[in-house]
């Protein structure tokens, strides 16, 4: 009995011993991340960085912590961020954001509050913690900008898979739920107030190639950036209107998309209507506009309901026949 007591205490002490120096090597490395940030120019804050969890976990907190990338312009400030991980699961990290955080560019000072976020990262810590998956919630998540307009949602999860057997080729899932858009944007694209002040639901499910894996050079060096999406389905509802596309788009180094997507819009008179108040659609178009689109309902059997082809081409988007105006840029900054 005596000698199973010494065996317990003798394992108690060298397993606290291999916790504190694993907790010494965690805080140093993260430290020196900080410090070969702020050697490559960045703007890399920490008030405190410190490591608990004691026995199964290294805790990383982060207290007054700020970040600038001098190459975008692009700046996160926190009061607090914690990293969590297994001391037998180092592959996998967790990560938990406090209830306000700020991200800011050169033109624009976001304020983010919210009454949950969080994420889950499978990473491979040998091979500069590339990432093999990760699961993200966010709840009650509202934006506010210096700019005047804010917008949030109720609640969103997002879930990234590195395929099997690709280095750099992830399939995506996000489903967010009561997105409510800045009341500025709603009053013009809405000026009556017939449409709910959010949107339902939002869902997407795509598989993305990018020019480069996601690992720790995409924040110190450069985000890579898509060359091909596969977009199995990509669906709004916002009141009585849905719109739903699936299709395949090659990017190209520039970040214009090219490619055709297969539309599907419910109520699309409506639609017209929230392009006409937006802008989108001049006024002198619009009577040929729902001509047009009038033509292809009814080539479906449904006055209401539209599905059509979505084309990227040459930098611009045509709804069938009918050009729409200049694709987005798919460029990450």
């Amino acid at each position: 009995m005596k000698r199973l007591l010494i065996l317990i205490v003798g394992l108690g002490v060298l397993g606290g011993i291999a916790w504190g120096v694993g907790a010494m090597v965690t805080e140093t490395a993260a430290t020196r991340w900080l410090d070969d940030r702020r050697a490559d120019g960045w703007v890399a804050h920490a008030n405190d960085v410190s490591v608990s969890g004691f026995p199964l976990d290294f805790e990383t907190e982060f207290s007054g912590l700020e970040l600038a990338d001098p190459e975008t312009g692009l700046a996160w400030s926190t009061s607090r961020f914690r990293l969590e991980q297994e001391v037998f699961r180092l592959d996998r990290i967790a990560a938990y954001w406090p209830e306000a955080q700020t991200i800011a560019s050169p033109t624009e000072r976001l304020t983010l509050t919210s009454e949950a976020m969080f994420a889950r990262l499978d990473v491979q810590p040998t091979n500069n913690f590339a990432l093999d998956g990760a699961y993200a919630v966010l709840s009650e998540l509202d934006v506010s900008s210096n700019a005047g307009w804010d917008m949030g949602l109720a609640d969103a999860d997002l879930t990234i898979t590195r395929m099997e057997g690709e280095e750099s080729r992830y399939e995506i899932n996000l489903i967010a739920f009561e997105m409510k858009p800045p009341d500025a944007i709603r009053q013009r694209l809405d000026p009556a107030g017939v449409l709910p002040d959010r949107i339902a639901r939002f869902s997407a499910g795509t598989r993305v190639d990018f020019d480069a894996p996601w690992d720790f050079s995409a924040v110190e060096v450069a985000r890579p950036q898509p060359t091909r999406l596969e977009i199995e389905d990509v669906t709004a509802t916002w009141g009585d209107m849905l719109f739903r596309t699936t299709g395949t788009l090659d990017v190209t180094p520039g970040g214009v998309p090219e490619g055709e997507l297969a539309v599907r819009a419910e109520n699309w008179r409506a639609m017209v209507e929230l392009a006409a108040n937006a802008g989108v659609l001049p006024e002198r178009f619009r009577t040929t506009t729902e001509a047009m689109l009038q033509v292809l309902a009814g080539m479906n059997g449904s006055e209401e309901n539209i599905d059509a082809t979505l084309s990227f081409s040459n930098g611009r988007i045509f709804l069938g026949p009918l050009p729409l105006g200049p694709a987005p840029s798919l460029r990450l900054r």
